[in-house]
């Protein structure tokens, strides 16, 4: 009898343990993720060419990016509220073009963006809208920030 009771006991676990494990599996599947340092002078360029496929391959779907920036200049918040930041094809050659990112903030949005010259990072949740271009060789990605609360909600 009791060797019944720890086979029942052992898959009633295996059972709860595989449903733990297909809802974090269903739950991560839902929001695709990226991490990691980008710029053009980082890693060669790999990195921030999986960033720039990432993000124009997620097209109106929720995405969570915890990215840091290398030491170019080329990011800010505008007075308008558009965090925007641009990697170029060429970083010697501005005018070549390149890739910008467009996340419209607003207050209150879960949104987070460190400006200290030793961190340059950008984490968060984000809606990609859609993307507009080619125009003068810039391809460019509208994005929104979505509030934690509402990213808590689909799992």
């Amino acid at each position: 009898m009791g060797i019944i009771i720890a086979i029942i006991s052992v898959v009633i676990t295996l059972a709860g343990f595989s449903y733990k494990l297909y809802t974090d599996y269903k739950k991560k599947k839902r929001i695709p993720e990226f991490e990691g340092r980008i710029g053009v002078d980082e890693n060669d360029g790999k990195q921030t060419q999986k960033f720039i496929d990432f993000i124009f391959n997620n097209e109106n779907k929720i995405i969570y990016i915890d990215i840091y920036f290398d030491n170019n200049e080329d990011y800010k918040l505008d007075k308008d509220g558009i965090f925007y930041f641009s990697i170029y094809y060429d970083k010697n050659n501005k005018f070549n073009g390149g890739y910008e990112f467009r996340i419209e903030v607003k207050n209150g949005d879960d949104f987070f963006y460190d400006s200290r010259h030793t961190s340059k990072r950008l984490k968060g949740y984000l809606k990609i809208i859609g993307y507009s271009g080619p125009q003068m060789g810039w391809m460019t990605a509208l994005m929104k920030p979505v509030n934690i609360d509402t990213v808590e909600n689909l799992g």
